[in-house]
């Protein structure tokens, strides 16, 4: 854990710049983005831990009431996390899963992280029933299988296991070979020459899941953990399918969220709705 910093701005006699007891804002709220704009501003980094409600007190001249609200709001939002016994900290940032047909290499460098993979194996072999219904292939057809750690700033944060059509992809080895695979995303690969597939959309299912022994293990968490459940079937532009994935993401470092709207195409009434499994500590 890091050592604990203190809230910006500098301390002084009186409410600090920012809350304005004039305001229509309640004072809840505006603590609340205080401490946010500190944590975008990295004047608090992840694994710092806040300051006391009574220093906070001290520094805003608000009551524990509205102190207790903005850390509460916070912590819903997966802004900070509470640890009993040692006090409240800055949360890591989750990476946002978003509805759009991307691969993991370009979602996590559109927010900031750098990503990284590491094959743990890549065969060909007969396909499962169920996923050859997928792909729409006979039951023990061969297919190209991959099982890959994703990393995110060095750290892993999910593994995927996905099944490749070999109608579709070809008994070609050569792009599949784990230092191919290293360099750039499995859709980098798909997309590029020898195969140049176009990929244009894909179905998910999206479900929470407990982590077992062998994938804990691997995912780095404790046995039992909750964590998030990607199922997502790729097809070309012609609906052939290309791809079935199934991937598992560690709770506290991912999200998924969607911004949904009213119905009627007013555009005018909006609200972003999240599910998040928080890892217990």
């Amino acid at each position: 854990m890091n050592g604990q910093t203190a809230l910006t701005p500098a301390a002084g006699t009186g409410p600090p710049e920012g809350l304005d007891r004039d305001a229509p804002l309640p004072l809840y709220f505006q603590l609340r983005e205080a401490i946010q704009r500190d944590i975008r501003q990295r004047a608090l980094k992840p694994g710092d831990r806040l300051p006391t409600e009574g220093e906070i007190e001290r520094r805003y001249g608000v009551s524990r009431a509205t102190i207790r609200q903005a850390l509460a709001d916070l912590a819903s939002a997966g802004a900070i996390r509470r640890v009993q016994g040692l006090g409240t900290f800055v949360a890591a940032p989750k990476i946002r899963h978003i509805p759009l047909l991307t691969s993991f290499s370009e979602l996590v460098t559109s927010q900031g992280f750098v990503p990284s993979h590491h094959t743990l194996s890549s065969t060909v072999g007969p396909v499962p029933a169920d996923v050859a219904a997928e792909l729409q292939v006979e039951g023990g057809a061969p297919a190209r299988h991959l099982e890959r750690l994703l990393l995110a700033d060095d750290d892993v944060v999910g593994l995927a296991d996905t099944w490749l059509s070999h109608s579709v992809i070809g008994p070609d080895d050569q792009p599949f070979e784990p230092e191919n695979l290293k360099q750039g995303s499995l859709y980098a690969v798909l997309q590029g020459p020898p195969l140049s597939l176009a990929l244009d959309h894909a179905e998910e299912t999206i479900s929470a899941a407990v982590a077992g022994r062998n994938h804990a293990e691997l995912l780095g968490c404790p046995v039992g953990s909750p964590i998030l459940a990607v199922r997502r079937l790729t097809f070309t532009p012609e609906d052939r399918p290309v791809e079935s994935t199934r991937l598992l993401f560690v709770g506290d470092r991912y999200e998924y969220r969607v911004e949904l709207h009213r119905p009627g195409g007013l555009g005018t009434t909006a609200s972003a709705a999240a599910w998040r499994i928080v890892r217990p500590r």
